[in-house]
Formats: C-alpha cells, sequence, structure tokens
C-alpha cells in the first residue's frame, strides 16, 4: 500500500519528445498480448499533449473488439509487468498500471464504439489544436501540483472543471454532467476549500500576467473556516477600469470559465466554472468588479466579520441550511434572503450602502 501511495505524489516535468518513443515501444508490446482482438491503439493524456507539462506516466487507449476476453487475460498482462485494475471506476473499461512502485504507462481498454473513445482522443486534439487552452491546462496542473504534492485527489479534484468544460467544447460531455442539476447544497466545511482557492488565484495571475488589475481575492463562505457552505470558490478581480474586463473575460476562458453574457448589472461581471451543462457542477464563481465599487469592500468586510465572530457565523449557518432546504432549486431566492442577513450585519458594523450579492 505504500508503495501505491509512493506512486500517487504528483510529480510535473516539462514535455518530453521522448514520451512518444516510448509509447511507440509499449504499443509493439501491446500488438503481441492482444494479437487479433487489438483494433487501435493511441497515445492520450499530457504526455500526448504538445508542450505542457505532465506526469512521465505514458496513458495508452487501446480499441479491442470483445472486451470481456481481456478478463481471462490478466497472467499475460501480469507478465509483462502491468497490474489489473479492472473497470476503476469507468463501466466498459478494463484498466492497467505499469509498475506500482514508479508508474511508468497506464492502460485504458475499451471495446469498438465505447463513448469515452472519442471523448479521450478529442480532448487531446483540441488542445493539441488551441495552445491557449493547452497553456491554461498546463498551468493548472502546474499550480495544483504546487499546492497539492502528495494530494492526487486534491489535484484531480482541481482541474475536473477544466476537463468537463473541454468535453464539453468537443461535444464530448458525458451523460451525467450533461443531466446534472443546478442545485443548492451546503457542505460542511472542508480545508481543501483554502487551498483550491489559493492555486486558482496563482493560476489566475500567470495565467492574466499581462493584465493590470487592484487586487485578486478569495471572499465568500469558503472563505470563512468552520462554515458550511456551497463547494464553490468565490473570487473577486478588482480591477482599476473595467473597460479592461473584456480581455479579463476573454482569457479566463481558456482557464474553462464560462461569462454570463445577460447579467443585468454590467458593473459587475460575473463568470462560472462546472456549472451545468459546461461542467458537473459549480466548482468556482468569479467576479471582476472595479477598485470604486463598494461590493468588493463589503465582501471583504462580511468575510472579516464572520471570521472573528463565531456567534455570527453560527448564525449565518443555520440559516444557510434553512434556506438552503427551502429554496433547493431555487438560487435567486436562496441568494435574496441570505442578502437580508448580510446587509443587517454589515450596517450593524457600520456598512450601510446596499451591497451586491
Amino acid at each position: 500500500m505504500d508503495a501505491i501511495k509512493a506512486a500517487r505524489k504528483v510529480e510535473l516535468l516539462p514535455h518530453d519528445g521522448n514520451w512518444k518513443t516510448l509509447f511507440d515501444q509499449e504499443e509493439i508490446r501491446l500488438k503481441k498480448i492482444l494479437a487479433d482482438n487489438l483494433m487501435d491503439c493511441y497515445h492520450i493524456g499530457s504526455t500526448a499533449i504538445n508542450n505542457i507539462y505532465a506526469k512521465p506516466i505514458i496513458d495508452i487507449l487501446c480499441v479491442v473488439k470483445t472486451i470481456a476476453l481481456l478478463d481471462k487475460m490478466d497472467e499475460a498482462f501480469i507478465k509483462h509487468a502491468y497490474t489489473p485494475m479492472g473497470e476503476f471506476g469507468i463501466t466498459g473499461r478494463r484498466f492497467y498500471i505499469k509498475s506500482k512502485e514508479k508508474r511508468t504507462h497506464h492502460l485504458h481498454i475499451f471495446q469498438e464504439g465505447n463513448s469515452e473513445i472519442k471523448r479521450h482522443l478529442a480532448f487531446r486534439d483540441f488542445l493539441n489544436q488551441h495552445q491557449e487552452y493547452a497553456r491554461g491546462y498546463s498551468l493548472i496542473k502546474l499550480k495544483l501540483a504546487k499546492i497539492f504534492p502528495n494530494d492526487i485527489e486534491g489535484y484531480i479534484k482541481g482541474k475536473n472543471a477544466f476537463i468537463e468544460y473541454i468535453d464539453y467544447q468537443t461535444g464530448n460531455a458525458k451523460k451525467r454532467q450533461l443531466q446534472a442539476s443546478d442545485t443548492i447544497s451546503i457542505q460542511a466545511y472542508d480545508l481543501k476549500w483554502r487551498q483550491l482557492a489559493n492555486a486558482e488565484i496563482e493560476i489566475i495571475k500567470s495565467y492574466c500576467q499581462s493584465l493590470d488589475y487592484y487586487r485578486i481575492l478569495h471572499i465568500g463562505s469558503t472563505a470563512v473556516p468552520d462554515l458550511a457552505s456551497k463547494p464553490v470558490i468565490d473570487i473577486f478581480i478588482v480591477l482599476y477600469n473595467l473597460n479592461e474586463g473584456s480581455k479579463w473575460v476573454k482569457a479566463l476562458a481558456h482557464l474553462g470559465y464560462v461569462f454570463w453574457e445577460d447579467n443585468p448589472d454590467k458593473s459587475h461581471l460575473r463568470l462560472f466554472k462546472g456549472m451545468p451543462p459546461f461542467g458537473s457542477g459549480r466548482t468556482h464563481h468569479l467576479h471582476i468588479v472595479t477598485k470604486d465599487n463598494a461590493t468588493w469592500e463589503h465582501r471583504v468586510a462580511f468575510r472579516d466579520i464572520l471570521r472573528k465572530d463565531k456567534l455570527q457565523m453560527k448564525a449565518y449557518q443555520k440559516l444557510k441550511h434553512q434556506l438552503a432546504k427551502r429554496y433547493k432549486h431555487d438560487r435567486e431566492q436562496y441568494t435574496e434572503k441570505k442578502g437580508e442577513f448580510i446587509k443587517a450585519v454589515l450596517a450593524a458594523n457600520g456598512y450601510d450602502k446596499p451591497v451586491n450579492r
């Protein structure tokens, strides 16, 4: 078990042209193992995408005529240093890892016609054809690897919304993503929220380093320790001039953000990551306002009041649970009723101007 955990350490390297050679060599071995059952063999995953950082593990996708035949071939794969893992979370797949101590290859085998084949290939091809998205994905991976060097689950969670966004772009979103409901769900505080927020802010700063801004802040319930919340990271980008907003919207699309064009408040630009059907569930809300817009200062003030005042935090948490139960499918009502509490708290602390929520 310890060896397997060590193999799951997140280590990223710059693109290496030798990865293609390693795939070619392994393809020859797999053709011998699978023989007449093999139809096609593809190099997939990050090592198959030009100019991006990747874990030095060669992902291979094989297409076979009959998947059931593989269930009697475990010994043949073990002989070639592969460990059979069964479906391993994806229906219809047979998954194998090569070398438990230091993984060198992941082998995904599907029967012809499985939609996962097209999805994997489309993701690879899209990023090879759209270098700005590839650059965004590479930065996402790098910053997450820095935050979660020994936490593969946190690393994967952080990049999943981007992957789903590209799947939607290529027309290969999974059924669960397309049918996901955008409901309100309150969860117990998760220490990973702060880590994910820090990683996202670093990603945004790195990708948008040529753009000017005043501050970038983690605000909202996920920024308050011990407060139950919707598992959505709220980030404010505060600009000097909202005329620069369109540049940010264009750049942030390459990180998986969708711009809300119909927002009636043109002084407050809003973007979402993970929102169905672009993803299977909201992960980030991104707000762009100007320095002279009181909204961001009020949000900071409310965050800091809850951080210091545990009684107010508990009262807000209780209200959120009640409202989430009452307005599970109505975000507007949920937000409006929360807003009344927020205004009252801010007014009691000297912030009596209206605050947009």
